[in-house]
């Protein structure tokens, strides 16, 4: 439990360039009390970590309490759980900003415990900026929810685990080719390389439906792919600015307490879990870290290990990249708006951005259905739609609206066991570009999400709706999809 609040400590950054203020009292704390705790305590806030910006409500709080030589300085979450801030001193500094949204007054606990065991807790409430947004890196990291899932990622080579040569080219190479890579698996055949585990015995995590769940608590959940949570520990993020070092390598560092993420081993380190990853790539879908043992981080060709998550369920990070992003149609590979069967649209993920249709056209023939259609928006090649991080849609056509999704709502599809859609998008106004059902000839506003990342969008509907339940639309009912690509 020591050990646990330490790295908690240190996570929260209390260890500042502020220095400790000494005890110039002496006390006796035999007769220490809640209510004379805090008597002669001294507490000044400031907005900056070395304390040279006074500030009403900064969320550095300088202190010192001359009664006691040690104490526990803490605040409850929502949850009833301690958040500890302080620990083994009287003296010193501390950081706390409350979670978005919460009250700025805030009420901490000061927790004594003598040589005998007695407990004597005392309280103080302090004004506080709130944090008003997420770090740019965090939000990445848990969405704007604030909570993400994030699962193994096998869309380069089919492996989400392995080693590759150190700084051996720039990591964009390695991130989206797999360049320099030398050997891997996918989730399920770590079943195999147990060797380099810590117990050499499986978890669960071994599989392709095991997840981690990051939260803006500066927590990480690890379950296996049955649901069962495996394990839990802290995380931080160093030197992120969105850009690569110097050598075109790193984003910054993710740290962890040992064990946390995913199968956490160091290939070939004989059980190593390392605490310090170095993040190649970090976007509202995707998660590359790496290791390398420090003693050959600067030697080409050294091994390093490599990790690969994506995550399903930031579609506000995706859709906006957070702030916003242009969409427009993609048909480099086919049609952009066409027809096929419900059941193969809507379960068939990121294969649905090539095949899984029966009949389309490419953005160029966009206007003739629009024509045809009597759609009065120039929809058409060349037209997009952006999308803010405050739910709103505006298209170069001049239409506008809202939307909203539902990641929860994965439709069961009739007639295809465990087959479900990612979820439901809903649009207000004039909603996506043509958002028109092939043959049944009416705009919708509902859709079904096929499949979303950084870069690429696919919406399908089935075109009976008005009259039949879409859970029982049969597979090979006709539905009508969408595609788009993200404008760089």
């Amino acid at each position: 439990m020591k050990k646990n609040i330490l790295l908690l400590v240190l996570a929260m950054g209390v260890l500042t360039a502020c220095d400790p203020i000494k005890d110039e009292e002496s006390f006796d704390v035999n007769s220490v009390t809640a209510e004379t705790l805090l008597a002669n305590s001294t507490f000044s806030q400031y907005s900056d970590a070395e304390c040279t910006i006074p500030a009403d409500n900064g969320n550095y709080i300088k202190f010192n309490c001359p009664n006691v030589p040690s104490l526990v300085i803490y605040y409850i979450k929502p949850d009833g759980s301690e958040g500890v801030l302080s620990t083994g001193k009287s003296g010193g500094v501390f950081n706390f900003v409350p979670k978005r949204g919460s009250d700025p007054n805030q009420t901490l606990y000061f927790r004594y415990v003598d040589q005998d065991g007695k407990e004597v807790v005392a309280s103080k409430d302090f004004n506080l900026l709130v944090a008003a947004d997420l770090k740019p890196e965090i939000k990445l990291l848990v969405s704007d929810a604030g909570k993400k899932v994030w699962k193994w990622d096998t869309s380069v080579n089919n492996q989400c685990w392995g080693n590759f040569a150190y700084k051996m080219g720039p990591a964009e190479d390695f991130v989206v080719n797999g360049a320099n890579q030398w050997w891997g698996v996918p989730p399920e055949d770590l079943v195999g390389q147990l060797d380099h585990s810590d117990t050499h015995e499986a978890t669960g995590e071994e599989s392709s439906n095991a997840y981690m769940l990051f939260d803006e608590d500066g927590k990480i959940f690890t379950f296996n792919g049955d649901g069962k949570q495996i394990r839990t520990g802290s995380f931080s993020v160093d030197g992120y600015t969105g850009a690569r070092d110097a050598d075109d390598w790193s984003l910054g560092t993710l740290n962890t307490d040992a064990g946390t993420i995913l199968f956490p081993f160091k290939i070939n380190g004989g059980g190593f879990m390392p605490t310090s990853f170095e993040i190649l790539q970090l976007t509202p879908a995707k998660l590359v870290l790496s290791y390398a043992a420090p003693d050959v981080q600067g030697g080409s060709w050294a091994e390093a290990t490599f990790w690969r998550f994506y995550s399903d369920t930031d579609v506000l990070g995706c859709l906006s990249d957070n702030s916003e992003a242009t969409w427009t149609w993609y048909d480099e590979s086919g049609a952009c708006w066409g027809n096929g069967g419900y059941g193969g649209l809507a379960t068939g993920g990121i294969s649905t951005l090539t095949g899984n249709s029966w009949w389309g056209v490419t953005s160029d023939g966009l206007n003739e259905q629009i024509s045809n259609y009597g759609y009065g928006q120039a929809d058409g090649a060349g037209a997009t739609m952006t999308f803010t991080s405050d739910g709103q849609i505006k298209k170069s056509s001049g239409g506008s609206g809202a939307f909203a999704f539902d990641t929860d709502n994965k439709t069961d599809i009739g007639g295809w066991k465990e087959a479900k859609t990612w979820g439901r998008l809903t649009t207000t106004g004039d909603g996506i570009l043509f958002p028109v059902r092939i043959n049944a000839g009416t705009t919708t506003n509902e859709f079904d999400l096929v499949y979303f990342d950084d870069d690429y969008l696919i919406l399908a509907y089935p075109n009976d709706a008005a009259n039949t339940a879409i859970e029982n639309q049969g597979s090979w009912a006709e539905g009508t999809f969408w595609r788009f690509k993200k404008q760089k």
